[in-house]
């Protein structure tokens, strides 16, 4: 049902972004403006990457234990790698033809119609970030829709914000610096926006190489593992955590004293234990459980 919901979600994704796609780079075309390409652009990108993160879901959702055993989550990081790699990459693209444009001569445009395809832009983006912030929560995959849109809308409201000023100064005696407005906002829109990328690629690539997952995840594991440890008295614990995708794998080794010999219902008890006092997690946890009297260093010189 939650691969269900979130292909739905991702479906109105691509209607939505297609819709702006075609609005901007026709609109973009018409005034002449290299902003309002940009963010057609940025939109049709956003649709060719919603489609490909559609195909991964589908692909995760149907199970494969003989090729896959573990599941198919490391699809979910690799999807969001490629997402915003190309997202990266038109933000550069857009940063260099900024640059010619300013050292050119600037772009002429109409401010007024760069003001209004603004203003529609960006109460459609907001209204579409806050549609998926609470519709997707906990989702990787939605979390990225939603950062794409988010991204958008803030985008929107920056150009909104540099068309007025734009239209504002053609209207005095500084109408000459207004062909430098376009080129100009593009280079401040995409060189900030190009961090959002940047930071989900370094998110998603440490999954990939499977390190350890962000601190409040692993701290939260910790709280348990180390209450379960003082309740039934051992000596020591240790804890591995690996976060891929939704999935969160969980290998926690209970240093068991030498007179305490738990018998195997004792051992599922504690386990049953860890999985409820794990419920509040978003993710999905795969835990494995030892149970042994060799200390930390006994299993090392092993």
């Amino acid at each position: 049902m939650k691969d269900n919901n979130a292909q739905k979600l991702i479906m109105v994704s691509i209607a939505g972004a297609l819709a702006f796609a075609a609005l901007g780079i026709i609109w973009g075309l018409y005034a002449e403006s290299q902003m309002i390409q940009f963010d057609g652009y940025y939109s049709f990108i956003s649709v060719l990457l919603s489609t490909m993160s559609m195909m991964a879901l589908r692909f995760i959702s149907k199970e494969d234990p003989e090729r896959f055993p573990f599941g198919k989550e490391s699809f979910i990081p690799l999807t969001i790698v490629i997402k915003y790699f190309g997202i990266l990459v038109l933000i550069l693209i857009s940063l260099v033809q900024a640059f010619v444009a300013l050292f050119s001569g600037g772009n002429a445009m109409s401010m007024g119609s760069g003001v209004l395809y603004a203003f529609i832009s960006a109460v459609g983006c907001y209204a579409a970030y806050y549609y998926f912030r609470s519709k997707g929560q906990g989702d990787a995959l939605i979390a990225a829709e939603m950062n794409q849109w988010r991204m958008d809308a803030l985008l929107s409201i920056g150009v909104l914000a540099g068309f007025i000023i734009g239209w504002l100064l053609s209207l005095t005696v500084l109408d000459t610096i207004v062909p430098f407005i376009d080129p100009v906002m593009v280079i401040i829109v995409a060189g900030y926006f190009i961090k959002v990328p940047l930071s989900e690629l370094y998110a998603a690539l440490r999954e990939l190489l499977e390190m350890a997952p962000p601190r409040p995840i692993a701290e939260a594991v910790e709280t348990q593992v180390l209450r379960l440890s003082r309740i039934h008295g051992f000596d020591d614990h240790a804890l591995r955590l690996q976060k891929m995708g939704t999935k969160l794998y969980i290998e926690v080794d209970f240093i068991v004293p030498m007179e305490n010999d738990l018998t195997i219902y004792e051992q599922d008890e504690i386990r049953h234990e860890l999985k409820n006092g794990l419920r509040g997690l978003t993710l999905d946890p795969w835990t494995t459980v030892v149970f042994t009297h060799e200390s930390q260093s006994q299993q090392k010189s092993r």
